[in-house]
């Protein structure tokens, strides 16, 4: 990784982004054709319609109807509640937002190694639910949650670090606000597929971006896909169709022009712009299957193993 200015950039995801251009085209032609098999294999075509039919959902596989069934909304907005915004707290000062995180278990949450590395402590930092706009366009209440000092495990190749959180009055956060599941199996996502993230972009209230999203390439530990993201998206959760975590959010692509990224507008890039000025081809996030598979062989101490194996299995250790 590179880091300018406090941005940390992953040059192999550029690499792999180009890497993947015979996917991108191809996922592209099975899109505008509504014709799965030119992307995907009959194999993993297979799988993801035996996932979609245990979801009573046997429709939508690389299709341009942009439909969806209504309880698509209400249970986005269940697995949003498990979204939080990273933070350092700063004495009579806004807090600093370092990124976007999710819930994994009722006291474990799962963001980017990058986004927490250790420059703020674990124990200096913490995550705020409930930090988005009420039905009114209102603010919420939020609520912040600190985490447990010296309790944390993180992997620099897939980007991903688990934490636990401290109790609030008594409760874990996961108890106010549930938690999403790591699913282990494969066939929840083919290329082509639309996918949604749930973001807290430069730090802003909580977002969600669906619809002009598809995964449109991958490789055995990355998925590759376009949606709206920005700096502060770092974390996020990435979810198919029927709300089942994906991946998790780890990069966005510049798009470069004589090898150098460019603004919105055009103009050259400098660091001093903030990464949310570049202009971006697409993102890529760490596979969740591939995050279960670290976690099951990482050596950590009792409490935290605790917390991992009810994140894996939905029971306490």
């Amino acid at each position: 990784m590179r880091e300018a200015a406090g941005l940390v950039r992953d040059d192999d995801a550029d690499a792999r982004w180009r890497e993947s251009a015979d996917q991108i085209e191809r996922t592209r032609r099975a899109v505008r054709s509504r014709n799965p098999e030119l992307a995907n294999s009959k194999d993993e075509i297979a799988r993801r319609k035996k996932r979609l039919a245990e979801h009573h959902d046997r429709e939508g596989i690389v299709d341009v109807d942009d439909s969806v069934w209504a309880s698509f909304f209400s249970r986005g907005l269940i697995v949003s509640q498990a979204v939080g915004r990273v933070v350092v707290p700063q004495r009579h000062n806004p807090p600093d937002a370092l990124g976007t995180g999710v819930l994994v278990a009722p006291g474990l949450l799962m963001t980017n190694n990058h986004v927490l590395p250790f420059r703020a402590l674990p124990s200096e930092a913490a995550v705020e639910f409930a930090f988005e706009h009420d039905e009114n366009g209102q603010e919420r209440e939020y609520h912040t949650y600190r985490f447990a000092p010296d309790c944390w495990f993180t992997d620099e190749e897939l980007d991903f670090t688990v934490l636990a959180v401290s109790e609030v009055d008594g409760r874990l956060p996961g108890e106010v606000y549930g938690w999403v599941p790591l699913i282990e199996e494969t066939g929840k996502v083919i290329r082509g597929d639309a996918l949604n993230v749930i973001h807290h972009p430069r730090g802003y209230r909580k977002r969600m971006s669906i619809r002009e999203n598809r995964m449109v390439a991958e490789d055995e530990l990355w998925l590759r896909y376009t949606t709206d993201t920005q700096g502060g998206s770092s974390g996020a959760p990435v979810f198919n169709d029927q709300w089942e975590m994906v991946a998790l959010h780890h990069e966005g692509i510049p798009k470069l022009v004589n090898g150098g990224p460019v603004t919105l507008t055009g103009e050259p890039w400098t660091p001093d712009m903030g990464r949310d000025a570049k202009a971006y081809v697409g993102n890529e996030g760490a596979r969740v299957s591939k995050i279960v598979q670290r976690l099951k062989k990482a050596e950590t101490a009792e409490l935290l193993r605790g917390l991992i194996t009810q994140a894996l299995t939905g029971e306490q250790a």
